[in-house]
């Protein structure tokens, strides 16, 4: 994919990859990713920032190439991760005069996920600035947004803000780096949000003030387009990472014999009776649904009120399915106000104490479980229908519901 002009003497020079289903062996990307980096050329020097993932160094060092740059002055690298980094290495075989501008714990981290010789490395802090004449990039730290060293660029003539993760979605486009702000951008922007900042909000709320604060005219992430209207990524974000919740309860389940199933059946219809919207993950209809349908479940965490684990037992605990599940949302850190948990056995079980310890970081009201031997009987079938009652009745009640 050929170079953009994007502004005055800005280009973004790196590569898409719409061809990648999942990122860090964890997330789904059905819209594939970019590796967005931004060539800023100055009167008197001129400065790179990020590079791409190693696998598509030779698009991004084509690119630069076809600039018409002859040299470089700075590789800005925003973030350690080795799809914003792992292509230092080409660009300085390409131009072995440049160096590599770094925070003191990207510095740390390059050194040693790189070996980057630190004599070619420039130290920069919160604050500083970079002229490159007629050209002047701003440094603005942003730790655990999701690294430790994460850090933002603002390019002050052209109001600017290179945001490296924050603010970024996987989406790829043909037309590669320029936004739309469709509602399917707005969605892949909400699911990067779920699986990369969402265990950090605290850190991210306070991220978006001091975005508020610099104004941008637009924002580049390191991921996906280029926000042209910052106040749709802006709002998304602190509607996200904001305390309020909607009045929705996800239900992530296996049900190998379909006891479990009747269960989740069962449930939904009467939470929906109760004015709630539901939404039912069902992890082991397909080979692939383990990744997908959990994916969508970490997104539903973001808005949802309330998670109600169900599942069958298999060797005296959950399946693992649910557990990995369980597992996942417990590193996302999620707001939901409840936790809830049914499920069926044959003989015995203990998925009560197992989802209990791998769900220890979800710091929400438990809900007593329903657990069935068997095919549920309509006695069971009751005890669902009061924990619909119950739960509809806490949700409704919580101050600051969002629609």
């Amino acid at each position: 994919m050929p170079f953009l002009t994007i502004g005055d003497h800005l280009f973004e020079v790196g590569a898409i990859h719409p061809d990648r289903v999942l990122f860090d062996c964890l997330m789904p990307t059905p819209h594939g990713t970019t590796y967005n980096a931004y060539l800023v050329v100055g009167k008197e020097k001129t400065a790179l920032i990020d590079t791409v993932d190693p696998e598509k160094a030779h698009v991004l060092m084509s690119n630069l190439s076809d600039t018409g740059i002859t040299k470089l002055d700075y590789i800005i690298c925003l973030h350690t991760e080795q799809d914003h980094s792992g292509s230092i290495e080409a660009v300085l075989r390409r131009f072995p005069e440049a160096v590599v501008v770094a925070n003191a714990k990207v510095k740390e981290m390059a050194m040693t996920h790189l070996h980057l010789p630190e004599e070619k490395i420039l130290q920069i802090a919160e604050g500083d600035k970079l002229e490159l004449g007629g050209k002047t990039l701003q440094f603005h730290m942003i730790p655990f947004a999701h690294w430790p060293d994460n850090t933002m660029a603002h390019l002050i003539e052209d109001n600017i803000l290179f945001s490296s993760d924050l603010f970024g979605s996987h989406y790829s486009t043909p037309n590669k780096a320029f936004s739309t702000s469709s509602s399917d951008q707005v969605r892949a922007a909400k699911h990067y949000y779920a699986e990369i900042m969402m265990p950090y909000r605290t850190h991210v709320q306070k991220y978006v003030a001091k975005t508020r604060q610099i104004a941008p005219r637009q924002i580049a992430p390191s991921h996906g387009p280029i926000w042209f209207d910052p106040e749709v990524i802006l709002s998304g974000y602190e509607r996200w990472a904001g305390d309020s919740v909607k009045r929705l309860v996800t239900i992530p389940y296996i049900s190998m014999h379909d006891s479990t199933r009747v269960m989740v059946d069962r449930l939904a219809v009467k939470l929906a009776e109760q004015g709630l919207s539901v939404v039912c993950r069902n992890l082991g209809e397909s080979t692939e649904s383990l990744s997908v349908e959990t994916g969508h479940f970490i997104t539903d965490l973001v808005d949802a009120a309330a998670v109600v684990f169900a599942s069958s037992t298999v060797l005296g605990g959950p399946h693992p399915g649910v557990a990995y599940a369980a597992l996942v949302a417990n590193a996302m850190r999620p707001k939901v106000k409840y936790v809830g948990l049914i499920g069926s056995f044959g003989w015995g079980t203990q998925i009560t104490n197992v989802l209990q310890s791998l769900t220890g970081n979800i710091k929400a009201e438990r809900l007593d479980p329903i657990l069935v031997k068997g095919l549920p009987k309509e006695e069971d079938l009751k005890q669902l229908d009061q924990l619909a009652k119950d739960l509809g009745e806490k949700i409704k009640a919580l101050p600051n519901l969002v629609r």
